[in-house]
């Protein structure tokens, strides 16, 4: 079952939090998680407390905790003998046990958040939105209200089998996060800078000088 538009909308935001400090640190003051908020649509009341900016760093460590890690490399065989159809068979393994992972990592995370929020969902429709839950009163600050609104879509995800559509960029010298909304889930890198261009440049010299 496809995800909805509201939870597309949530893992999107959750990319933007994971990547709002790879450059500089973006949510500093309340004005930060104010602009924050708005920018990925939560609805009025807008209440942002003087503890959100801190409550939203520690979260963003969280999802770079669940979603960030680098998949563990398949081990070389070591013989000609057992060559490619061994090492791709070991890269499959490892691809797999690396979702697995992170889909378990996801599903705590999700727990957590529902606890720590006491999640108690509703049904809303507002602002041009379809019915999507709403987990904690709108009259709660920012950090409470994006934590409870990522548990609900980890949770959705986690249930849908999409917890791939939340990816590491494949640069290697990039570690933000992206979201992979396309049919066939091919997306590789992110979109803030120049990541494919340059890896791609990167290997074609590689391979000229190989």
């Amino acid at each position: 079952m496809p995800l909805s538009v509201h939870t597309q909308s949530i893992l999107r935001l959750i990319a933007a939090l994971a990547n709002s400090a790879l450059d500089r640190e973006t949510l500093v003051t309340q004005a930060d998680v104010r602009d924050f908020a708005l920018t990925h649509g939560f609805s009025p009341p807008v209440r942002v407390t003087a503890d959100d900016a801190s409550g939203l760093h520690a979260l963003r460590e969280r999802l770079r905790a669940a979603f960030a890690a680098e998949a563990p490399a398949a081990e070389a065989t070591g013989t000609a003998e057992i060559d490619e159809a061994t090492d791709a068979h070991k890269a499959t393994d490892a691809h797999e046990a690396a979702a697995s992972a992170t889909v378990a990592r996801a599903a705590d995370l999700a727990n957590a958040l529902f606890q720590e929020t006491n999640t108690l969902p509703q049904l809303q429709r507002h602002d041009g939105w379809g019915w999507h839950l709403h987990a904690v009163p709108n009259e709660a600050g920012i950090a409470v209200r994006t934590a409870a609104d990522i548990a609900i879509a980890l949770a959705d995800a986690v249930i849908d089998g999409e917890v791939s559509r939340i990816g590491r960029c494949a640069a290697d010298d990039c570690s933000a996060l992206f979201v992979d909304l396309s049919r066939n889930r091919s997306k590789r890198f992110c979109d803030r800078g120049n990541c494919a261009n340059r890896t791609h440049v990167a290997a074609y010299r590689a391979r000229l000088t190989s």
